[in-house]
């Protein structure tokens, strides 16, 4: 454990490099679509690639996850690479064909109300394209291979966000000049990826046999089933669940509340992108410790993260709740200003979302994925039952809210799932569940009691109002001093002991030292 401790923040630095590098690409995104696409077309946008994104994690079926763990474990075997083409070149057809018969009125007016049926084939390809940019990516964190790979996304991100803003300036920017551009650079990226994960081969003297025999295939094909054929219900479960409230969202409400909902989501995400380096990196760390029957490793590894990572995301999620209505006027403008209440809600969407991929990853490292399937079945059940309570209107026993109701239901729902995952995971692990519980509980209140004395002195100090783009600035400023001076104060906010603290300091110094 001690050995591979460098490695994962070494890691974990080039990946949260990466993912800083990418926050000006993701935000300048973002600020460009809504206002280049208007709402109706934006949320239409929007309901069409969700569509074709939760059937592409369908028909993943955790088989990612699978190849990914099993790749950590077992580096030098090609062998996997060529059995997961296959599994790749079949949810490839399976999406271009669901694609294809969307386009016969009767389903696709039925699955897709009020959206143009043309956008169905755009998606599908741009769903494939970013699930096999993921696999690719997740299969050079497995290899080891992180910094090379998070160097590849940041240049091709960087190029083509540069090319978005030029076709936004020359008014060249519509909703076909769009998937062009996204092609471009989901298609960049999984060629970068792929040839970093060649030159380790390479580098490693690892010979490329991706051809199989009848043999290797029917036993790479067994060891695939039983660990992801409990995953088969959960994946089932989890795509018919999210994509029936966004079909709900659009059935009652229409292409506009859709597009509010859209744009709460993305700027929700925003601030996960801090988050998400590192959780990646701490499943593989929680694979081979498992291989290893190392539970307290495993138990360390999150003791260690999860509050941090919280945390993290706690610092964004905060500012972007009390600073909703600044933030939906850069990224939209008046046209989105109703997406301000769902906004501010979805902004606590991250929280969660971190402490729940680092509780997950714990049965998908363990094999233990009956659990994730069991929960899932739950999860469709009171969630959708949620979801139709906030958003059927009132003569179908429902609240009507519209994008509010459905970002309501995100966070909510998630809260329990991602603490019942926590609960769960620390009745085999050395894991304190009601001490992680209380975390939750009094660092989002710090936090988010900064964020509104920033944001309400800025405005008492005569910075501006709640749009004003300068004391937004000056407040944010402030904030993040004031979080630091907090987390200095108080290192149990981070989830780190004064003795962690002094022990990080010290091997701060030391390194330090051996560089000089």
């Amino acid at each position: 454990m001690q050995s591979s401790t460098p490695t994962l923040a070494r890691r974990y630095i080039f990946k949260l490099v990466a993912n800083i590098a990418s926050v000006p690409v993701y935000l300048a995104m973002e600020a460009i679509l809504p206002r280049a696409l208007g709402p109706q077309m934006y949320g239409n946008y929007s309901f069409a690639t969700n569509l074709f994104q939760q059937l592409s994690g369908f028909l993943d079926m955790g088989t990612s996850t699978c190849f990914y763990n099993a790749l950590s474990r077992r580096q030098a075997e090609t062998g996997l690479i060529g059995f997961y083409m296959r599994v790749t070149a079949a949810v490839f057809g399976i999406i271009l064909l669901a694609a294809a018969l969307l386009q016969f009125p009767v389903a696709g007016e039925l699955l897709m109300p009020d959206v143009p049926l043309w956008l169905a084939p755009l998606a599908a390809m741009w769903a494939f394209l970013t699930w096999w940019g993921r696999v690719l990516r997740s299969m050079n964190d497995a290899v080891g291979a992180t910094v090379s790979s998070e160097m590849v996304r940041t240049a091709v991100s960087l190029f083509t966000v540069a090319l978005l803003g030029l076709m936004f300036w020359a008014d060249l920017l519509n909703i076909h000049t769009l998937f062009a551009q996204q092609y471009l650079m989901l298609g960049a990226t999984a060629l970068g990826y792929w040839l970093v994960t060649r030159t380790y081969w390479r580098q490693a003297n690892i010979p490329l046999h991706f051809r199989l025999t009848p043999e290797q295939t029917k036993a790479y094909g067994r060891e695939f089933f039983n660990y992801s054929h409990p995953l088969f219900v959960q994946a089932l479960l989890s795509f018919l669940l999210l994509s029936a409230e966004r079909w709900l969202l659009q059935w009652f409400d229409g292409s506009v509340e859709q597009g509010f909902f859209a744009l709460s989501q993305k700027v929700s995400m925003a601030c996960f992108l801090f988050v998400s380096a590192m959780t990646p990196l701490v499943m593989r760390e929680l694979s081979i410790a498992w291989g290893n029957n190392d539970r307290e490793a495993m138990g360390r590894l999150l003791t260690r993260f999860a509050p941090l990572l919280y945390v993290v995301a706690a610092y964004f999620s905060c500012f972007t709740l009390v600073e909703g209505s600044a933030l939906v006027n850069f990224f939209g403008g008046a046209q989105f200003a109703a997406a301000t209440l769902s906004v501010q809600i979805m902004a606590l969407y991250p929280l969660h979302q971190a402490y729940g991929q680092l509780a997950g990853s714990v049965f998908h490292a363990t094999g233990r994925t009956k659990i994730l399937r069991n929960m899932a079945a739950l999860e469709c059940i009171y969630g959708f039952s949620t979801a139709w309570f906030l958003l059927a209107p009132p003569e179908y026993l429902g609240l009507g809210l519209g994008a509010v109701g459905l970002a309501l239901k995100t966070v909510c729902v998630q809260i329990i799932t991602v603490n019942v995952y926590l609960w769960l995971a620390s009745r085999f692990l050395p894991l304190s569940f009601w001490r992680n519980f209380a975390h939750q509980i009094w660092s989002l209140a710090v936090l988010l009691t900064l964020a509104w004395l920033c944001r309400e002195g800025t405005i008492m100090a005569g910075l501006g109002d709640l749009n004003t783009f300068s004391r937004f600035l000056v407040s944010g400023v402030l904030y993040s001093a004031g979080a630091g001076v907090v987390c200095v104060a108080m290192p149990a906010l981070l989830g780190l002991s004064r003795q962690d603290v002094r022990e990080l300091v010290a091997r701060f110094r030391k390194s330090r030292q051996k560089s000089a």
